[in-house]
């Protein structure tokens, strides 16, 4: 069996590509790219030529509608977010409607998202405007300002401001406008009981709590025809246990209906939760399909589902169950933009999926001040810039490793018009085969397929072999992608056959049983636990020696909720424990520094996860020696994450 059945390629998703409607807007199907924020566009909100070359490129992608990113509407404080598009001044229509044209010179439809920052400005400036003074800690923290609560004079002028921002959409030709009431932003301060404390006519009952949003819901119908359809996004829920409830989510979209809206789309979680909103790995695929199918039956407008849909499957299914009239992808079109005809036309496996693992969007992108980014695409936000291209002189290329760096590299090299060989003496994924079996790493699994297949379409030659320096004589270049090692644990070791590494588990699943203690709680430690803890009768220890989980260098979004998604699924956490030697019948741990005896922490099994190591450079010793060209990529260059092992094979491989 390879790692491609898992998939069915030939399968068919007519429930996804037939035709839909909104209001009087006809789609060609019932895809919908999701507003992602790329902070592409110019300081002053306009739109640059980074924006319309990325939002054409997901219209060629075959979205039956295109959602732009969330866009201010005033120029006081609705500002969120460094690179955000505007439509608060007529200056921003000329460039929108070179967007929209853009688009729809691809056969999609286009959509705008308008939006007031509320508590969520990311700028770290004043003024920042709320519901009330309730703050993000971790903003409140990072920027050192506190929502000041919006007088009613203040909620006046943004309403009227929605309603002008969406009949400047309307001038712009955008088909459809989408006002963001959810993920935490302004409106959903004033709808959420956890952010809004107010007593006037904006707060207290739900009936205050969702007046604003109704009256921004007027202003836009009293600013633009009735045939302009207009959307609302929201949250079913904000996942605080005080927050927004589903029942008021439902009357709420029952009284959008009344006042005009035309389609609801369903999303849910805030910031202050990310997990839910852009949820991650761990966290469970079309997670807020409990709440939109609670709202389905309460309208007759359409709904559009979203939240970590990311694959056909699961998305036909929900349009196919009734359970939604529409689907929303946004990371999972950054991933990879032809999502939707690849789909269409039976290409399941040439997907690039989403890993849904927030480094190349957040970690590494946003968060950074920067443009989105993508792991598994490095030509995000950067479309049309770096082609891989043909190669001027083919060459004869061998790729020693079929990892993720050597099989991204392997498939790009062969696009470029080169012979290439792929060494690789094991099977094919390298540190990415410990994914399978898990559910809570299935996105990873799913990449692993992906590459796999890309490597094999192509009919590339594999060689089950180790690459040594004397067979890599006759080849023009080659490509080292040999990984890097475990780090290896350098106390006494009394027995190995239960003695496991982190890619050992996946193989062995079905063999382990009893307690199981995992020596390490940096990243791989800790995401092994929770691997770990799926199986049946299987209970978990991490031992760290470090007083804290996860503190190298790990993506933010995993420190925050993976501690505590281990300890939700039972696994003890033990910190400040060093383990000194491996026993037969368990570890050896004691206070870390300590010099003290160690106890005994019995296991029937145990995990080293300790990180890795830099990789050991004999190969391109040998081949500096023998004079054949070389270059190092992913972690045999230095240990890192699947981001830097897609990135580092994409651009190597345009400079061969």
């Amino acid at each position: 069996m390879t790692v491609e059945s898992t998939l069915n390629p030939s399968r068919t998703f007519d429930h996804l590509f037939r035709p839909g409607a909104i209001a009087g807007l006809r789609l060609r199907n019932r895809v919908v790219k999701s507003p992602n924020t790329t902070a592409t566009s110019n300081p002053d909100g306009t739109v640059s030529q980074r924006t319309v070359n990325h939002y054409r490129r997901i219209g060629e992608g075959g979205a039956g509608l295109v959602m732009l990113e969330y866009t201010y509407v005033d120029d006081d404080a609705s500002k969120s977010i460094h690179g955000q598009t505007g439509m608060s001044r007529q200056d921003h229509v000329a460039g929108m409607g070179w967007l929209v044209d853009e688009v729809h010179s691809t056969g999609a439809a286009v959509g705008l998202q308008l939006v007031h920052a509320g508590r969520q400005r990311f700028l770290g400036t004043a003024p920042m405007k709320s519901a009330s003074t309730s703050s993000w800690d971790v903003a409140e923290m990072a920027f050192g300002v506190v929502p000041t609560p919006m007088t009613t004079e203040e909620i006046r002028g943004v309403v009227r401001s929605f309603g002008e921002a969406a009949a400047r959409a309307h001038m712009a030709r955008f088909d459809i406008v989408e006002v963001h009431a959810g993920h935490g932003y302004m409106i959903t301060n004033f709808l959420s009981p956890h952010t809004n404390d107010r007593t006037d006519e904006y707060g207290g009952s739900f009936e205050n709590r969702a007046r604003i949003l109704l009256e921004i819901v007027d202003s836009i119908r009293a600013h633009v025809p009735r045939t302009f359809p207009l959307s609302v996004r929201l949250s079913v829920t904000d996942y605080e246990p005080d927050g927004i409830q589903i029942e008021e989510t439902v009357a709420l979209c029952r009284l959008l209906e009344q006042h005009g809206v035309d389609v609801i789309h369903a999303s849910g979680g805030h910031h202050a939760l990310q997990e839910w909103e852009a949820s991650s790995w761990y966290m469970p695929r079309q997670l807020h399909r409990w709440g939109w199918e609670k709202i389905k039956p309460a309208v007759s407008i359409p709904v559009i589902a979203s939240g970590s849909l990311v694959t056909p499957e699961i998305a036909d299914e929900i349009l196919a169950s009734g359970s939604a009239d529409f689907v929303s992808l946004g990371r999972a079109m950054l991933a990879d933009p032809d999502w939707a005809v690849k789909a269409r036309t039976g290409r399941v496996l040439e997907i690039v999926p989403c890993i849904r693992c927030n480094d190349g969007c957040l970690e590494r992108g946003l968060d950074q001040k920067r443009s989105v980014g993508c792991t598994v695409n490095p030509q995000v936000a950067e479309e049309g810039r770096f082609p891989l291209g043909t190669a001027a002189t083919p060459k004869r290329v061998a790729v020693a490793g079929g990892g993720p760096a050597g099989l991204r590299m392997a498939a790009a090299l062969h696009d470029r018009g080169h012979e290439v060989v792929l060494f690789e003496p094991a099977e094919l994924g390298g540190a990415l085969l410990h994914a399978r079996g898990s559910t809570v790493k299935q996105d990873l699994a799913g990449l692993l397929v992906h590459l796999v297949h890309e490597v094999r379409r192509r009919g590339i030659e594999v060689r089950r072999a180790r690459a040594a320096a004397a067979a890599l004589a006759g080849f023009d270049s080659v490509v080292v992608a040999t990984g890097a090692p475990q780090r290896a644990f350098t106390g006494p070791i009394a027995a190995t056959d239960r003695l496991l590494g982190p890619g050992d588990v996946g193989p062995r699943r079905e063999q382990i049983s009893g307690h199981v203690v995992v020596v390490g709680g940096g990243f791989q430690g800790c995401e092994t636990a929770l691997r770990l803890a799926e199986l049946p009768g299987v209970t978990v220890t991490v031992l760290e020696r470090g007083e804290a989980l996860m503190r190298g260098p790990e993506v933010k979004y995993d420190v925050m909720v993976l501690p505590k998604r281990l300890r939700e699924a039972g696994v003890e956490l033990r910190t400040g424990r060093e383990v000194v030697a491996i026993e037969p019948n368990g570890v050896l741990a004691r206070p870390a520094g300590s010099g003290q005896d160690g106890e005994l922490v019995r296991a029937d099994w145990v995990v080293l996860a300790l990180g890795r190591e830099p990789a050991p450079v004999a190969l391109q010793d040998e081949l500096a020696e023998t004079g054949v060209p070389f270059v190092t990529i992913g972690s045999a260059q230095a240990p890192g994450r699947v981001y830097d092992a897609l990135h580092s094979a994409y651009f190597a491989a345009r400079l061969l």
